[in-house]
């Protein structure tokens, strides 16, 4: 006869193993964070912008990871619209994001390790004056879904709706279904939320190009052009680029014309030039010269000009560009003033060469050359792609197809 005591035992025992490996897998699944952010921590009303979804799991064992993920995000439907941004899918009987208002960030599109649909809306509960957004991730060809959290899986763009006044808001994960390697729901994870300032800036600042506010009056000659920004300040501190949204004037039109940020001068005198948005205007003097006037030939003190563009803007601005180094992928470049640039420690890493600082020049170094022409985009130095043959002897080729750069090089 079976001991009932023995057999009470091993069904505690089991009971018991049972719950330390489901506590071992909450342990592990609280590595695994689903991550919510905006290309901008401001917005005004009529502006659209790209929601960023990542899967950040890095500190997962190797060989540990997701095999799909399907999450649903919630966003406020009195402040947000997705008007212009869906098309109908015959095939699927549902709207859809377009292509064009979708992004999967180009590295993980060219692996073709991954499947992701494009995402399509959802109003769980009409009540709730929130509407909601479905992703569907999938890993393909035996891998798994790895990524930290500044590596995007999804893009997607929202607009604000107009009249929208003053307001806090956030678009964040409703729910999730995450499968990880064997097939098993991950039922404990952390979330991060994209939170918005929506409403009017508190001030305009009139840039040249994306140069640093100043008081100081542009000067440029006469019978010529510039290009100009607004720079939109808001309450809690952000700035953000809005030149589209605002309507550009001058105040002396015998001497200069503005149009989107484009002026053209055709007499000589001083002038400003306005920007609006709303009740709100920027405004800066323009000082037209005689092409011969010394004020316009004096040299910039410098051995090399160096931009900061933080975070919130630098997306915006500048497009990303796929770069190789030798068939392996390196960090993204960026497409500024229609030339490449190339981020100097990951580029440089895989060119197996020695980076070094220039302090009488402040400028980066690579194997004891200074380079000229660099630019700093959120702490991190961005090289001109076309000074690195010069330097090292590398050949750079441009696929215009794909928009893409290689670089090819033997030490």
């Amino acid at each position: 006869m079976i001991n009932k005591k023995l057999i009470t035992a091993l069904i505690a025992l089991l009971m018991a193993v049972g719950c330390f490996a489901s506590i071992t897998a909450a342990a592990d699944s609280k590595k695994v964070s689903l991550d919510v952010t905006s290309r901008y921590r401001s917005l005004i009303p009529g502006q659209g912008v790209m929601v960023d979804v990542g899967i950040s799991n890095a500190e997962l064992a190797d060989g540990k990871g997701l095999r799909s993920a399907k999450i649903t995000l919630s966003y406020d439907e009195n402040i947000f619209t997705t008007e212009g941004s869906l098309r109908f899918e015959d095939t699927l009987g549902k709207d859809i994001w377009r292509d064009d208002t979708f992004i999967i960030p180009s590295e993980n599109f060219r692996t073709g390790n991954y499947l992701i649909e494009n995402p399509y809306p959802l109003d769980l509960d009409p009540a709730d004056g929130r509407q909601e957004v479905v992703l569907s991730i999938s890993a393909e060809n035996g891998q798994l879904i790895r990524s930290s959290s500044d590596e995007p899986f999804v893009s997607f763009l929202l607009t604000v709706k107009e009249g929208v006044s003053n307001q806090n808001t956030s678009i964040k994960v409703q729910s999730a279904i995450l499968e990880d390697s064997s097939g098993k729901v991950i039922q404990n994870f952390a979330t991060a939320s994209a939170d918005i300032l929506v409403g009017i800036p508190t001030s305009i600042d009139i840039v040249r190009g994306t140069l640093p506010p100043t008081a100081d009056p542009f000067k440029v000659s006469v019978d010529s052009g510039m290009e100009l920004n607004a720079l939109a300040n808001f309450e809690n501190g952000d700035t953000a680029y809005v030149t589209e949204l605002t309507t550009w004037d001058s105040t002396d039109t015998q001497i200069l014309t503005a149009r989107h940020g484009s002026v053209k001068t055709v007499g000589l005198g001083t002038a400003s030039v306005t920007a609006t948005l709303g009740s709100v205007t920027g405004k800066h003097d323009i000082v037209v010269l005689s092409p011969t006037d010394p004020e316009l030939n004096v040299q910039t003190q410098g051995y090399v000009t160096v931009t900061y563009i933080p975070p919130s803007q630098r997306e915006n601005l500048y497009k990303e560009i796929p770069v190789t180094v030798n068939g392996k992928v390196a960090k993204s470049g960026r497409l500024i003033d229609g030339s490449v640039y190339v981020p100097l420690r990951s580029t440089s890493d895989l060119l197996g060469v020695e980076v070094g600082y220039d302090s009488s020049k402040k400028a980066p170094t690579i194997n004891g050359t200074t380079i000229k022409e660099f630019k700093i985009l959120s702490g991190s130095s961005y090289i001109k792609a076309r000074e690195i043959p010069s330097i090292l002897g590398a050949k750079t080729i441009w696929d215009n197809t794909n928009k893409s750069l290689s670089i090819e090089y033997g030490s």
